[in-house]
């Protein structure tokens, strides 16, 4: 009995083409557009221009323009005189410029629109200004950057699809609860669940039987992305797959838990699927699947951990990004997705009605 009621679900769930280009198709499409936005942007996969001018025979200067030619993701372009150099970032032909005067003692003038969103100018001034300390500060008083214990070192040179692959994955994959909330809605409409419970099984037992085949289907929906993102995308795991495999279970629990809360909540398929589109966009925007957590204001980074998305993110951006990353340092992730799912579990069965 319990086999059939798999059987059939998943045979009903296969024969949904809505469904499945929900699940598998549109997070693609979402991926490759997010991913090659950030991927192939203004000035990713080449060295910004910066402008510098110095006077000749300045030691000074000489060293700063050393220090920019060789500093990752610049190139320096020598101007002939301070007005161009302001010149060439006022008509953005240069990302900023530096002005070695040396009638101005220690001060050296770094050219950079002032009225630039802080989130795209304080990157590069920081930047800029480390690259002039690097070259004028002895070595002995030079910063070195670690990591501090229990966070492993990133990926060198990771691409935007490490970001891009897990932030629609996880959008998308909590979007299998709707699917799950529309499905038991339905069944319940048509009287399906009248004449399973009619059989001589535990109406519980039926529920997760019933559950199991959105479960398999979330595992070979993060299984088909995530392996697309690996394979097509270019996507490396810098942990242990296996950590990866665990904050992917984690969420297809939660998932399918947030669905069973949706149908308990009753309603039409059509007032279902209103009510939990915007409820996943929003927990998906508050978690950070559309903008990175980590570009947020403090308060919003906090909100955004009072929904599973924001830790199932955490748990992909540790595994995906960080070498060295293994089950132990995605534990917190994982109980905070298998908590979470608990929760709507709980609730679902207790507010379910097998019966109109």
């Amino acid at each position: 009995m319990i086999r059939a009621v798999i059987a059939k679900d998943v045979g009903l769930l296969l024969r949904d083409r809505g469904a499945l280009l929900s699940l598998f198709a549109l997070p693609l499409v979402f991926i490759l557009v997010f991913g090659s936005i950030f991927q192939e942007g203004p000035d990713r996969n080449e060295a910004r221009p910066v402008a510098i001018w110095f006077a000749a025979g300045d030691a000074r200067g000489a060293a700063i323009a050393g220090a920019l030619a060789a500093a990752p993701g610049f190139a320096a372009r020598t101007a002939g005189s301070p007005e161009e150099v302001r010149q060439l970032v006022a008509t953005d032909a240069v990302a900023a410029g530096l002005v070695i005067d040396p009638d101005r003692d220690a001060a050296i003038e770094l050219v950079i629109d002032l009225a630039a969103p802080l989130q795209a100018r304080g990157p590069l001034e920081g930047a800029l200004t480390a690259v002039v300390l690097r070259a004028l500060v002895p070595a002995a008083l030079r910063i070195e950057a670690r990591s501090p214990p229990g966070r492993g070192p990133p990926r060198a040179q990771a691409s935007a699809f490490q970001i891009a692959v897990p932030a629609n994955a996880v959008l998308f994959g909590f979007f299998l609860a709707l699917t799950v909330a529309t499905s038991l809605g339905s069944e319940r409409r048509t009287g399906v669940w009248r004449r399973l419970l009619a059989a001589p099984v535990l109406r519980g037992r039926v529920l997760v039987a019933s559950l199991v085949p959105y479960f398999l289907i979330g595992i070979v929906q993060l299984g088909f992305l995530f392996g697309t993102g690996v394979l097509v995308f270019g996507m490396e795991v810098a942990g242990s797959v296996s950590a990866l495999v665990a904050v992917s279970l984690a969420l297809v629990y939660c998932a399918v838990s947030l669905g069973l809360l949706f149908a308990s909540i009753g309603g039409s398929e059509r007032q279902l699927g209103a009510f939990g589109s915007v409820v996943l966009l929003v927990m998906g925007i508050l978690g950070g699947c559309m903008v990175p957590r980590a570009l947020m204001p403090a308060e919003m980074q906090a909100i955004g951990l009072a929904v599973p998305h924001g830790w199932a993110l955490d748990g992909y951006y540790d595994v995906l990004v960080r070498t060295g990353t293994g089950i132990a340092e995605v534990v917190p992730a994982v109980g905070a997705l298998v908590g979470f799912g608990t929760v709507f579990a709980m609730f679902g069965v207790a507010w379910f009605r097998f019966e109109e």
